[in-house]
């Protein structure tokens, strides 16, 4: 994260900036499935001038997999999502799932601009900056990103939360996964969900048990889970599975890309 010096971003500046694509994955908008998560990874924005809204949304296309190649083997979020995907399919097709099979999702599919899955996050800037320098000091003199308090409140009653409901009632996935329950009021609020009735649902694929909060509006499911990390999450490969195994009730064989056409992009990289 890093800030231009001497810039002062106005409320109305910032407020538009987040009304746009930054600080999410991206994929493809027309998917099926989107993974929406509370804020991004550390790497994902630098906030300088002038600020540029992002009108159209990323995509980890060939020219970002090159680019990012050698660090891809950390993302530990992103892996497990492939595996999510990767059980899903292989539910849908009536297949085995292979041990490896996330890996080849992760490599070959995850996000990629025409691809089964979005990835969205509520907050446009990352809740831990690197080198875990404090929010105070890293955006001084930015009055309207400190206390982050402020920042947050203008997400949430701004234009960013808005733009989220916009895009989602544009595209209508089937399903949005929300990662971490402990931001369930957000997820609430960012897709105008306050007066829909939610259910729950135990996934309990061993002796392991998740409560997923279930609701159901406008032609999409939102599944409302346990964070990918730390003790409470959804960390192991059997959780992971079960996921995937779950959402694939609402999604069909046309909902991921066509086998042959994966398979001559594969072709083509190896050439």
């Amino acid at each position: 994260m890093k800030t231009e010096l001497n810039s002062v971003f106005t409320r109305e500046q910032l407020d538009q900036y987040f009304a746009s694509y930054v600080g999410m994955e991206g994929g493809n908008p027309d998917a099926a499935v989107w993974f929406c998560d509370s804020s991004p990874h550390p790497k994902a924005v630098s906030l300088v001038a002038p600020l540029v809204p992002k009108a159209c949304p990323s995509a980890w296309d060939d020219a970002y997999r090159d680019k990012h190649r050698d660090h891809m083997e950390r993302w530990q979020s992103h892996q497990k999502i492939a595996r999510i995907m990767a059980a899903a399919r292989a539910q849908i097709f009536n297949a085995s799932l292979g041990e490896r099979d996330w890996k080849d999702y992760f490599d070959h599919h995850l996000y990629e601009p025409h691809g089964a899955e979005f990835k969205l996050s509520l907050f446009p800037l990352p809740a831990r900056l690197i080198n875990e320098i404090p929010w105070s000091k890293a955006f001084r003199g930015q009055p309207e990103l400190v206390p982050k308090q402020r920042y947050l409140d203008l997400c949430r009653d701004g234009k960013r939360f808005a733009f989220i409901n916009g895009i989602r009632r544009l595209w209508k996935p089937k399903v949005v996964v929300c990662l971490g329950e402990r931001h369930t009021d957000d997820f609430i609020h960012a897709f105008g969900l306050e007066q829909v009735r939610a259910t729950d649902h135990i996934l309990q694929p061993a002796d392991l048990a998740k409560t997923l909060r279930v609701l159901e509006h406008d032609s999409t499911t939102w599944i409302i889970c346990p964070a990918l990390a730390g003790a409470a999450g959804l960390t192991s490969d059997v959780l992971l599975d079960a996921m995937g195994q779950y959402i694939a009730r609402w999604l069909r064989p046309k909902d991921f890309p066509a086998p042959c056409a994966s398979a001559d992009r594969q072709m083509a990289r190896s050439q």
